[in-house]
């Protein structure tokens, strides 16, 4: 639920701020929005469908298109399931709050140029209301701590997917790295963190290994590992983030932009490989041998 929450923000920051970037540059050679629909993995759907390449294609499948389970509306429904199956065990206001935001994402038009940005700034606030809603509202449990990690896989998981695709392209534009910050609400922090201007190594740095930045690689390593200190035998993962926030820390000052680049792709597979661990221990239903009496049933 924390994660399909996560990524429908992050989505919607994305078309935003691309929607934004695409008026500074509008001499960009190529598809302006592959690289938005290469970051958010829905670039194979997007070939596989055939669909023009175009800026009203683009955002359709990114933001309200109902089949696709990647787009802004897709990710809703999916957290709006879950949370209708967990209502018993979360604030009550949860439901009405993803009801809400559910509405206001199947808006008709929604992806319309004129609609579009204040749409996406809905988007945004209603889902960060509610992420405020269960830090204000929830016990810190287990439950708690399963929507904290799956926020920090997810974040983790994005900041990789926008970094590695940046570092492909071969421009050092600052206009381009300005994006990439804003897409991740790190501009101001960066600015304040970091002082001077947009640099390319100084974003990767930044984004990669900030220790105080929510959104920074190395900060949703920590956070995944403080909420799984609070998980029934989560400590037994700790390994993984142990060992990514070691060499994240090991590299904050490298300046060598294909060993940041060989870390963050390191990174994604860490948290895949954390994800996977995750569904086994905690979601995939139990292999258990028949007892002797079902056998005899079932040979009858």
């Amino acid at each position: 639920m924390a994660r399909h929450l996560e990524r429908a923000e992050n989505t919607a920051r994305l078309v935003s701020v691309h929607s934004e970037t695409r008026l500074d540059r509008p001499d960009r050679p190529g598809f302006y929005w592959e690289p938005a629909l290469r970051v958010t993995g829905n670039l194979p759907e997007f070939q596989r469908r055939g669909l023009a390449q175009t800026e009203r294609e683009a955002t359709n499948v990114l933001i309200t298109d109902p089949a696709n389970p990647s787009s802004v509306l897709g990710t809703l429904a999916r957290a709006r399931e879950n949370i209708r199956i967990l209502r018993d065990v979360l604030p009550r206001e949860s439901w009405e709050a993803i009801n809400a935001l559910h509405a206001l994402a199947s808006r008709p038009g929604a992806a319309a140029p004129q609609r579009r940005d204040a749409h996406l700034r809905e988007i945004i606030t209603h889902a960060q209301a509610m992420a405020g809603l269960f830090l204000g509202s929830m016990n810190e449990d287990a439950g708690y701590a399963f929507l904290r990690l799956g926020r920090a896989v997810e974040r983790g998981d994005f900041v990789t997917r926008v970094l590695l695709d940046s570092l492909s392209g071969s421009e050092d534009n600052a206009a381009e790295w300005i994006g990439v910050l804003k897409s991740l609400t790190a501009y101001q922090m960066y600015r304040r963190s970091v002082g001077g201007p947009v640099t390319r190594p100084g974003v990767v740095r930044f984004l990669a290994c900030s220790t105080v930045f929510p959104r920074a690689l190395a900060c949703c390593v920590q956070e995944a590992e403080r909420a799984l200190a609070r998980l029934p035998d989560g400590t037994a993962m700790t390994e993984l983030t142990a060992k990514l926030f070691a060499i994240l820390a090991a590299n904050s000052a490298v300046g060598d932009e294909r060993r940041l680049a060989s870390i963050l792709r390191l990174g994604q597979e860490e948290l895949d490989t954390l994800h996977g661990a995750l569904v086994d221990a905690y979601f995939a239903p139990p292999l258990t041998e028949p007892s002797p009496l079902q056998g005899q049933k079932q040979s009858a």
